[in-house]
């Protein structure tokens, strides 16, 4: 009785005191940063069974990344680099730093974006000035936001892959567009295209906005990373040799050839419908020879077998469905670039990123910062109750999705993946995003205000 009464005055002080409860949230957050970063120390300090510091995504890649610059082409061969010669480049002053230092520092830059890309999120889905509640993002939301991502984010760290930086660069370039530098917004999105790829469905977003200065500053800025930048770097014929290795290997062999990645951490729809839909392999082993790592299939969880034509055609459905989706729901006014509604369009956005992707990691979710804190905020502005119950219940859902069968162990944590828990938290939140836009649009109409399908000023 003793411990309840302490913990109802603890909860209640915190209450009468929101500054209290923000302090002690960024200090839970704090705390949770710094575990993650002595773990992945003592991680990375660690040499993999072949004696090499190997044991995360930058390390692996560090020896790719200084040999691109003495000659070697890192895109054939045992060398599969899964980036553009662009991401070489910006990981080169990492790369060149001891492979501890290099891997801790690029985790502890790597924090700073994220906190950088909160803040730009949260300024986002703030409502335009004159609008209620323009004051701010209520704290709970912002927090139910953060929390959604955390677990993706920590992923992120302690692998220490790229993810964060594309968040990063998308939340700049929503920014840059939030406060009407569109140019600089369209240049930073090149840089993200450049990187990584998918975020060429927000150029398709911009272009559907005919938002012009953003979409030429994105094509100039594409020249500028793709060939202008490296080509300074390597040479611009060798420059143009690495591209279009690249472009065979990440590119022509998924998309062109239908070289799909059925294994079970792959939770985009492609992985999802040939993993269960067809007799691919859901998880395989490596052969190692001479010539580099072969995958060699070691298990199949498929519930039936439609035949791989029929799979690609599901998937091109799914893709012609975002695409009507996205025209239908996408239609708010040029002039209109913050606040919810907005918001929750680039959150469809992030959406189609991530179930569209040929590949799609569980720590690729770091970009459902931005439609999660979208669907957080638009259950303070007044949606129909039962739209309300869908969003809180697909935002709980989704997180016990993405968490939960993890805490069971390695193989219940793999086997959770082999069945699409991160599909089905990202259907369910695309779901909940589609419904908040249709409202959307409801209250544009009864408000008077510009008509649905109205996109100019």
């Amino acid at each position: 009785m003793t411990n309840l009464s302490f913990s109802h005055r603890v909860f209640a002080a915190l209450a009468a005191n929101p500054v209290r409860l923000r302090v002690a949230f960024l200090g839970l957050l704090a705390l949770a940063l710094a575990l993650a970063s002595v773990k992945y120390a003592a991680k990375v300090s660690k040499p993999a069974d072949t004696g090499e510091q190997s044991r995360s995504a930058f390390l692996r890649w560090r020896a790719m990344i200084r040999d691109v610059f003495t000659g070697t082409n890192i895109y054939v061969g045992k060398n599969e680099y899964p980036n553009p010669p662009i991401m070489a480049i910006i990981l080169r002053p990492f790369a060149e730093l001891p492979p501890v230092v290099g891997a801790m520092s690029w985790f502890y830059a790597k924090v700073l974006m994220a906190v950088l890309a909160a803040v730009w999120t949260f300024r986002l889905v703030s409502p335009r000035p004159g609008e209620p509640g323009a004051g701010g993002v209520p704290d709970g939301a912002k927090a139910a936001a953060v929390l959604l991502a955390l677990p993706a984010v920590m992923g992120d760290l302690t692998h220490n892959n790229v993810n964060i930086f594309i968040l990063f660069l998308v939340a700049g370039c929503l920014e840059l567009y939030r406060s009407g530098r569109d140019v600089a917004s369209g240049v930073v999105l090149a840089l993200a295209i450049a990187c990584k790829v998918m975020p060429v469905m927000l150029l398709a977003f911009f272009v559907w906005k005919r938002a012009g200065r953003v979409v030429g500053g994105c094509a100039a800025g594409l020249v500028l990373w793709l060939v202008v930048a490296p080509g300074c770097v390597f040479g611009f014929d060798r420059n143009a040799e690495l591209l279009t290795d690249w472009y065979r290997l990440m590119v022509e062999r998924p998309v062109l050839k239908g070289e799909v990645t059925s294994e079970h951490p792959n939770q985009s729809i492609v992985g999802f419908v040939y993993r269960l839909g067809t007799h691919s392999p859901s998880f395989i082993d490596y052969a190692h020879t001479p010539e580099g790592d072969v995958p060699v299939p070691a298990a199949y969880h498929n519930l039936v077998d439609i035949g791989r034509p029929a799979a690609w055609a599901v998937v091109k459905f799914a893709t012609l469905g975002f695409a009507v989706a996205i025209m239908f729901l996408c239609r708010t006014p040029r002039a209109e670039r913050q606040g919810w509604r907005f918001a929750a369009e680039c959150g469809l956005i992030v959406m189609a990123m991530l179930l569209l992707s040929e590949r799609t990691w569980k720590h690729h979710a770091v970009v459902l910062l931005i439609p999660a804190a979208a669907l957080a905020v638009s259950t303070t502005v007044g949606l129909p109750p039962g739209v309300r119950r869908l969003v809180v219940g697909s935002l709980v859902t989704a997180a016990v999705l993405m968490t939960v069968p993890g805490a069971f162990g390695t193989r219940a944590g793999d086997l959770a993946l082999v069945y699409g828990t991160h599909t089905i938290a990202f259907v369910l939140l695309t779901a909940a995003t589609a419904a908040v836009l249709v409202c959307g649009l409801q209250q544009r109409d009864r408000s008077g205000g510009a008509r649905p399908g109205e996109i100019s000023t």
